[in-house]
């Protein structure tokens, strides 16, 4: 099992603070609240392929809180963590191969919103009905046809098809989490909006969400591909805890 010694430790607070600097780069505004998508999300999944899914998605959860001392105010009553740990956890169980967990994750996710009664399955375009999450099943489909193809041996996981493929269900996991988190807290809890207010915004946001991530698997999969083949190998397997140290 990965242990977080002192090394490890070390590269979570790193990577906590670089997260933390991206997410006060604002890429587009989140629709139906006073926030923004940032460029911390192409750095989520990142941080899971290489500290792996614990510290990764620990790297991320410091992050964001580390990210109100310097200035951004968190939005959903403090849960503002949750897509980004999602991103991060989901990439960083594909990377060590365990590719099945992170589909399945993201079809439980998929499962959750679609059967919440705030949230909006299909939305219908010209003649055709399309399920809202469409391209969240698409991913589903992309990393299970890719393993299958790939593999999920050593020499797969640093092929650069199967890690643009990881950072598609990663980050289309952490928008349908998102997506959980949005209803719940606005709608839920907080009653920011009404349900009938919520249904129109999931149909405004269904035309946008294919752009926004389409731009981040793009830059976050050139991030992640450049990384992982500048980092040697054995210093990976150090950051996941695969590997014991002299310092740990």
């Amino acid at each position: 099992m990965a242990r977080l010694n002192s090394r490890r430790i070390a590269a979570v607070a790193i990577f906590a603070s670089l997260y933390a600097a991206l997410r006060l780069i604002p890429v587009s505004p989140l629709i139906g609240v006073r926030s923004s998508l940032t460029m911390g999300e192409i750095f989520s999944p990142l941080a899971g392929m290489v500290l792996g899914p614990l510290a990764g998605g620990l790297s991320v959860l410091v992050g964001t809180f580390l990210t109100v001392a310097m200035g951004r105010p968190l939005v959903f009553d403090g849960l503002d963590f949750i897509p980004g740990v999602i991103a991060a956890v989901t990439a960083g169980l594909a990377i060590q191969g365990r590719i099945i967990w992170s589909v399945g994750l993201s079809a439980v996710l998929i499962a959750i919103f679609s059967i919440d009664p705030l949230s909006v399955t299909t939305v219908p375009v010209g003649q055709v009905t399309l399920p809202f999450l469409w391209m969240h099943i698409l991913a589903v489909l992309a990393a299970l046809v890719v393993a299958w193809r790939v593999g999920t041996r050593d020499s797969a996981l640093s092929n650069p098809i199967f890690i643009a493929t990881v950072i598609f269900i990663s980050t289309m996991s952490a928008h349908v989490s998102g997506g959980i988190m949005f209803e719940n807290v606005l709608v839920r809890i907080n009653r920011i909006l009404e349900p009938e207010e919520l249904a129109a915004t999931w149909k405004v946001i269904f035309y946008v969400y294919p752009f926004e991530r389409l731009f981040f698997l793009i830059a976050a999969s050139i991030l992640a591909i450049s990384v992982l083949k500048t980092v040697p190998r054995q210093t990976l397997e150090i950051l996941r805890g695969h590997k014991k140290t002299d310092a740990g």
